[in-house]
């Protein structure tokens, strides 16, 4: 199986885990908070336990993918076939918050490190399979998450994403947005 594919195994796993904290997904975008470090710690878990399952083989956090640097990438996963799968995390809203309105294009064509051109660069830097994993909470729609993505490859040369996922397929509370970087 490719590391696409497992991947994504563990994305639809994963959304059942988001499916059972709806409640907590809704109250991060009614407050117009992003917690990032929220996101990580579910996905600790859950690693833990795919792992524990037999499901993965094994799992690294926050790892440096440069012997002189300080630069770290969030996961790199190992499955049981042996591939590696380099992925970053964000935790974006999609709404208000405090006045401002943001949605899936303003985090993907924004260059700081709000948006994903920093992680995406990072992820060009590694072998094996380079993904960026978004949570947004709302659900940003069809529209707004596909023309985020263009965006990006527009303004970004010669780096590029293609989006594995599809909000049609989430809750209005949540998209789980998982990018290949090619």
């Amino acid at each position: 199986m490719s590391s696409e594919a497992q991947v994504m195994g563990l994305v639809n796993r994963f959304r059942e885990v988001l499916d059972a904290r709806r409640n907590v997904l809704e109250c991060f975008s009614a407050y117009g908070v992003q917690l990032e470090g929220w996101l990580k710690g579910e996905l600790l878990y859950f690693l833990h336990t795919e792992k524990l399952g037999g499901r993965l083989y094994d799992f690294e956090r926050e790892v440096s993918f440069e012997q002189s640097s300080r630069r770290k990438i969030d996961l790199k996963i190992t499955d049981n076939n042996g591939h590696t799968m380099w992925v970053e995390l964000k935790h974006w809203l999609v709404g208000d918050q405090k006045g401002t309105r943001y949605g899936a294009g303003f985090y993907l064509k924004d260059p700081s490190s709000v948006g994903i051109r920093p992680d995406v660069e990072k992820l060009k830097r590694v072998n094996g399979g380079k993904y960026v994993l978004t949570l947004a909470t709302a659900n940003p729609g069809m529209e707004g998450w596909s023309t985020g993505v263009e965006e990006f490859n527009r303004k970004f040369p010669p780096l590029r994403i293609v989006s594995m996922t599809d909000p049609k397929d989430f809750p209005s509370q949540y998209f789980l947005g998982l990018l290949s970087v090619e």
